[in-house]
């Protein structure tokens, strides 16, 4: 192996081995396989459709409210006696007051599909670390949302929830396909195995 120098390739690695160039250039041009793609299809749908719940969080936020209050005695109380406006922007600090339920959503919601749109980049160009990161953040995202849902929120919060646990657990599945996996462990490149020439 030579190294050039900065001025002529910015300090790029280039092989002199004729073998090793070979290998690197098919492995350059190995195609992705048709279930790489479907994994990242799943991650930008799965990013899709959580934008489209925490619009519809924003949008029924009230019956998130009232939903919490049912389940509290004291919110409850005030609910039946003062309103949901008493629940929400209460009138003294020492009062029962409505959880922040948009502002987290929103939160996590970018910064989840922030990580999981640049993770999607290097699983893609297969990177193990990524496939294994997404897997943890994926599967944390479905068990908080199984815990959502047992808190019983609104109708409609809970079927689109459970339709983005569904696209989750399916990413899951796909992502970790033996195709996708030997796409991101190359046999010829697994220690022990031997190549078929």
């Amino acid at each position: 192996m030579t190294m050039t120098t900065p001025d002529e390739n910015e300090g790029v690695v280039v092989s002199e081995d004729l073998e090793t160039t070979v290998e690197v250039a098919a492995l350059a041009a190995e195609p992705v396989p048709r279930e790489m793609t479907w994994a990242v299809r799943l991650i930008v749908g799965l990013i899709a459709f959580s934008a489209v719940v925490v619009v519809v969080m924003v949008l029924t936020s009230d019956e998130l409210v009232r939903a919490w209050a049912e389940g509290n005695s004291s919110a409850k109380r005030i609910l039946e006696t003062e309103g949901l406006e008493a629940l929400i922007n209460p009138p003294t600090d020492n009062r029962v007051s409505a959880p922040a339920f948009i502002a987290p959503a929103i939160t996590l919601f970018g910064v989840m599909a922030g990580m999981l749109g640049v993770l999607a980049v290097f699983l893609r160009n297969g990177f193990e670390w990524a496939r294994i990161v997404i897997t943890f953040l994926v599967f944390i995202s479905a068990v908080a949302s199984v815990g959502g849902i047992l808190t019983g929120p609104p109708v409609i919060i809970s079927v689109l929830t459970t339709i983005a646990i569904v696209i989750a657990a399916g990413l899951l599945v796909v992502m970790w396909l033996p195709s996708n996996t030997r796409y991101i462990h190359p046999p010829h490149l697994i220690r022990g195995a031997v190549a078929d020439d």
